[in-house]
């Protein structure tokens, strides 16, 4: 797993992972894969579920099931930017790869539970937001997906123009919250 995580980022897309590069960088035959993984496929979802399971792990570690909900969405995009800080090549992995078609996406209104960690852990930021968010007011999954791709732009921005003078993660997160879920809560209730 290592071995194709470490070939995933240096390559940049999947469809050039193969298998005897994958058991060369591991140090055994090509036929040892064989004895873990069914075939290419399988190694790649796996490597790319227990990824996401990582990040997913992270992310809710960081986040107080007792606070309130501004206070969780602070948490969560504080511990999605460390992450990315933390673990920047299985970031990269995830995020800054080209990764297979087909992997399930959530619809906006109506996410999808249980079939990718990856939309598991977006779902795990859209209760959030909408947790914020007032009733009737903008659409949560627009609110949130343009919340994770500011987080993502800084994250990955930042990984590769690290000598940018960036705005300190703490500003730069109050910054998206305000843009994305706080102003439109406060505009509901003076309305």
């Amino acid at each position: 797993m290592d071995a194709a995580r470490e070939l995933l980022l240096e390559l940049g897309d999947q469809d050039k992972l193969t298998v005897r590069a994958v058991t060369a960088r591991a140090g055994v035959s090509p036929n040892a894969l064989y004895l873990h993984f069914a075939d290419r496929e399988e190694l790649l979802s796996v490597l790319i579920i227990s990824s996401y399971q990582e990040l997913r792990t992270f992310l809710r570690a960081a986040v107080p099931e007792d606070a309130a909900p501004i206070e969780q969405l602070r948490a969560l995009a504080r511990a999605y930017l460390d992450f990315a800080a933390r673990r920047p090549g299985l970031y990269r992995v995830l995020f800054m790869t080209r990764l297979r078609e087909g992997v399930p996406m959530p619809t906006p209104g109506a996410p999808v539970r249980g079939l990718d960690e990856g939309v598991d852990t977006f779902n795990d930021l859209l209760a959030i937001v909408t947790a914020c968010l007032p009733p009737g007011g903008p659409d949560p999954f627009t609110q949130a997906a343009c919340l994770w791709a500011g987080l993502h732009g800084y994250a990955a921005l930042r990984l590769t123009i690290s000598a940018f003078p960036w705005p300190g993660e703490h500003d730069y997160v109050e910054r998206m919250i305000e843009a994305y879920v706080a102003s439109s809560a406060i505009a509901s209730r003076s309305a």
